[in-house]
């Protein structure tokens, strides 16, 4: 306990440490400013010698269904995780292995490892792996978030069968001192500090950021695996992280920008045991993970051209009793773009270099990568927009295939408020076996590569009049995906194999709805998705999982929430479904579970600064559910924070 109030006492005295100096010369122009009668003044154009930089290359997925997550959802759980956010915002399933334990997304039925998740254009994943834990990932240092859903590895690289979640961090190029302290506590023993600070004279930027995050996890649950299944207390599941971020900013005489940034986490958990070893100690034990990483990039435009370069760094390191899995990661590259009112080309070129440092490996292994794109989008006429894309990859030690996308958007009506556009997207994805696929205790460079094919198509729809507005989506697609990567036994032994085939088809659908009645703003918005994805062709034709749901996918999931702001007044409510889904085992089935929150935000000032405080409790209904059999997850439960912004 003495050092989690040592360390969020820390926190925030480095906030006020910077934040006061810094600020003390701009108070004081304020304050001259304050004392001076206000003036009219004539109104002005302002032309400002800093150009745009390249687009993002979502800006090509015309065909596809792209998330920009708002801003009231990402300020409402700022003291969470990734995972915490997409389980209650997205209806992509998660599978969690308990409170603030390890959390691997799947997007229409795919596995972790074909999703890519990025920083600003810096992949996230662990090498080794191939795939992120969400439960690392703080929201509480990203200022923004797309989620790209399906097929997209033209615009994001290997690895985006699925889909990709691209996380953001940029200046505000605001004059003075600005940030803000969050102090956070909950059930279980939870505690997060975090603590921002931003300095701008609008030519040069610095934002700092340091978290600390902590729980026991030592939640009630009911033990499904003993006679008359007792109440238990959760043992061994307690968690500590901190984290760094650091970003400078400058805008240079030529109209460029220069950016360095700099992220470490620091996550160090205990194991969370299965309910039937819940008491056994000698079966407990912990991880510990450490993750930096740094990049330096520049921006530039001339004209019609815009172009960038960056190159970045990073350190993967995990540690399970005495076996260390860590990876050095080298990244280079450079992207340039041309546009013109109705048509715009942006090209570019990666080269990587990855020395893993593995127990399980031979001391030889590297991989090096080397990338080219191509993206294209052209609007012939006012309805049409039409967006192709291609991407080529080498690899050391593996090879994949071309990798094609096609995308059309039509405008079908754009009258009286109403607006419905049709999309159509058809890519081909592929990922490259993993390091531990090819090298972990041996090597199996038999393995190909994940191939998939997708095609989807849907609508979208806006209508606003006075105080209303709705926005909605439907989309339907079918991904097949070739040579599926499972780990299988082998005898004595496990090892990775290639499935044939496997196809993955469903729906998707969200809709909001908003409406303004004086100061009252009051919306409703819900997600669906079906996914049916199966074993088409399996390695052994008598396979009893041919034409079955693959394990822990659930066929149906829904998302809805409600939010009224009323003044400095804020509720929200949300109710969260997830179907069944079966285990390994294709005869044992996990039952389907809701879970609601409800949570109360206050905006308030005091001695002149702005607080905003958020009260929720989780799970009201108290539900016992298990989202991987046989690892509990937490009943009623409450959070609580506090933000200061100045």
């Amino acid at each position: 306990m003495t050092n989690r109030l040592l360390f969020s006492v820390i926190t925030i005295l480095f906030v006020l440490g910077i934040y006061y100096p810094a600020s003390s010369s701009f108070a004081q122009a304020r304050d001259t400013l304050k004392a001076q009668p206000y003036r009219k003044l004539d109104s002005v154009i302002i032309r400002t010698p800093f150009k745009r930089s390249v687009s993002e290359n979502k800006r090509f997925g015309i065909g596809t269904k792209i998330v920009a997550v708002s801003k009231e959802s990402l300020a409402k759980m700022q003291m969470s995780s990734l995972a915490d956010f997409i389980q209650k915002e997205n209806a992509a399933y998660l599978k969690e292995y308990g409170r603030g334990m390890g959390a691997y997304i799947s997007v229409r039925g795919t596995s972790a490892s074909h999703t890519t998740i990025a920083w600003n254009g810096q992949s996230l994943s662990v090498p080794t792996m191939g795939q992120t834990d969400l439960s690392h990932i703080p929201l509480y240092f990203f200022d923004a978030m797309d989620i790209h859903i399906g097929g997209s590895s033209a615009l994001y690289g290997d690895g985006s069968i699925g889909g990709s979640i691209q996380l953001k961090t940029k200046p505000k190029w605001e004059r003075g001192a600005h940030g803000d302290v969050l102090i956070s506590a909950g059930s279980y023993g939870t505690l997060f500090t975090g603590g921002t600070i931003r300095i701008s004279n609008n030519r040069i930027e610095s934002r700092s950021s340091v978290l600390y995050s902590i729980a026991k996890n030592n939640y009630r649950f009911e033990n499904n695996t003993k006679p008359g299944r007792p109440e238990e207390y959760l043992n061994n599941s307690a968690y500590s992280n901190y984290g760094v971020l650091q970003e400078l900013f400058g805008k240079i005489k030529n109209g460029g920008i220069l950016s360095f940034s700099l992220l470490y986490l620091d996550f160090d958990r205990q194991i969370q045991p299965s309910v039937s070893l819940n008491d056994r100690p000698e079966s407990y034990a912990s991880i510990y993970d450490r993750n930096f990483k740094t990049s330096l990039g520049y921006n530039n435009s001339a004209k019609r051209f815009s172009y960038g370069a960056m190159a970045s760094y990073s350190y993967d390191h995990q540690r399970y009793k005495e076996d260390i899995i860590a990876a050095h990661k080298f990244n280079a590259s450079a992207e340039g773009e041309y546009k013109t009112d109705k048509f715009t080309l942006k090209g570019g070129i990666s080269g990587t270099y990855i020395k893993p440092v593995v127990h399980s490996y031979a001391d030889s292994v590297y991989e090096q990568r080397g990338n080219v794109y191509l993206l294209a989008k052209y609007s012939p006429f006012i309805p049409v927009t039409l967006s192709a894309g291609l991407r080529y990859t080498l690899i050391t030690n593996s090879t994949l295939p071309l990798m094609p996308s096609l995308d059309v958007r039509v405008m079908l009506l754009n009258r009286s408020g109403h607006t419905l556009s049709a999309r159509v997207s058809v890519s081909r994805s592929s990922k490259v076996p993993t390091l531990n696929d090819r090298y972990w205790g041996g090597l199996h460079l038999y393995l190909q590569s994940e191939k998939s094919f997708t095609s989807e198509g849907g609508l979208d729809y806006s209508w606003f009049k006075d105080s209303w507005g709705v926005d909605g989506f439907v989309t339907l697609y079918r991904s097949e995906v070739d040579d599926w990567i499972r780990w299988l036994p082998a005898g004595q032994v496990w090892r990775p194999q290639n499935i044939p085939e496997v196809l993955s088809h469903g729906a998707e659908a969200g809709f909001k709805i908003t409406k303004e009645i004086s100061d009252l703003k009051i919306s409703l918005s819900t997600n669906y998705s079906y996914t049916n994805i199966v074993t088409v062709k399996p390695i052994w034709p008598e396979d009893p999982a041919k034409g079955e749901q693959l394990a822990y996918q659930p066929k149906h999931s829904l998302r809805a929430s409600l939010r009224a702001d009323l003044n400095k007044w804020s509720v929200y409510a949300g109710v969260y479904y997830t179907g069944e889904r079966t285990t390994l085992d294709i005869y044992d089935i996990l039952p389907s579970y809701i879970i609601a929150d409800v949570g109360l935000i206050y905006k308030f000032s005091l001695f002149g600064e702005d607080f905003t405080a958020n009260a929720v409790v989780k799970n009201i209904s108290d539900a016992s559910y298990q989202n991987v059999k046989f690892y509990a997850m937490p009943g009623r439960n409450w959070q609580m924070s506090l933000q200061w912004k100045f």
